[in-house]
């Protein structure tokens, strides 16, 4: 994948997993079996953010990402791929139910337009719980894509997530996102170190709030990745317009406004 593709896609990734929206560095990635490609990625986070609502209790966070794509057809106009990817993060989210691992199957299609400056990416995402309670229904699935474009001095991006059943049965559920990357090439500390920023704005809707727990809600992000020498050392501040009594259990706070520090390695 160009480098261009794989900054946009791990910037969705991350948007959509982290919360953060914290784009992680691309990597050359490994050659794979059929003329595809392996990458992937591990992370520690100080707390494991999704649309701004906390799922560690505000405590740190062990992630780790594998990808496989392969190119279904290639015309010189419109080049296409097929990607499968596994991710996992440990969680910690709720006080009265013994969660500890999610695990994300995602799969879908890619399509990279203008010479690779443009991303449209198409496909599933199935959240998963293993050893959470079958009754509380944690698990859901959602549909959508996102579509992204480099300008090169910035890389914009836009998504869109449905789900027909959503978190804990909460119903059916929307997600809209936009998001930015600037690179600050124009700040040369090392031939090894580079800087960019990167902010976003998103917006969670749910059929049946009462039992999703939280109103239908905005949630942003703004933050600063260095990479260094190959790792992406990141801080975010990360917010949302829900207040603490509305976002309050077990004496945990977790919509309220926060840095979270991470650090990153792509392969």
């Amino acid at each position: 994948m160009a480098t261009r593709g794989r900054l946009a896609t791990m910037m969705m990734l991350a948007a959509i997993h982290v919360g953060a929206a914290s784009p992680a560095s691309a990597a050359d990635p490994i050659q794979g079996p059929f003329g595809g490609t392996i990458s992937g990625s591990v992370a520690l986070l100080s707390d494991y953010t999704i649309r701004g609502v906390s799922v560690s209790k505000r405590a740190p966070s062990v992630q780790a990402s594998l990808t496989y794509e392969a190119p279904l057809a290639f015309v010189e106009a419109l080049p296409v791929s097929l990607y499968g990817t596994v991710w996992g993060s440990s969680i910690n989210f709720s006080p009265d139910m013994d969660e500890s691992l999610e695990l994300d199957l995602l799969a879908g299609v890619r399509f990279k337009l203008f010479e690779g400056k443009a991303l449209l990416d198409l496909g599933w995402i199935g959240y998963r719980y293993p050893g959470a309670m079958k009754a509380a229904r944690l698990s859901f699935d959602e549909f959508g894509g996102s579509l992204s474009y480099d300008f090169g001095w910035m890389n914009v991006a836009g998504q869109v997530r449905y789900s027909p059943n959503f978190f804990v049965a909460s119903g059916d559920a929307w997600y809209k996102q936009v998001a930015a990357t600037i690179p600050l090439d124009f700040i040369r500390i090392h031939d090894q170190i580079s800087l960019k920023v990167f902010g976003g704005v998103g917006h969670q809707s749910i059929q049946r709030n009462a039992r999703y727990a939280y109103p239908d809600m905005w949630d942003w992000q703004i933050g600063l990745i260095a990479t260094a020498w190959g790792v992406d050392l990141g801080i975010t501040y990360v917010d949302t317009n829900v207040g603490k009594r509305r976002c309050n259990g077990g004496g945990y706070d977790y919509c309220a406004a926060r840095a979270i520090f991470s650090i990153t390695k792509s392969f």
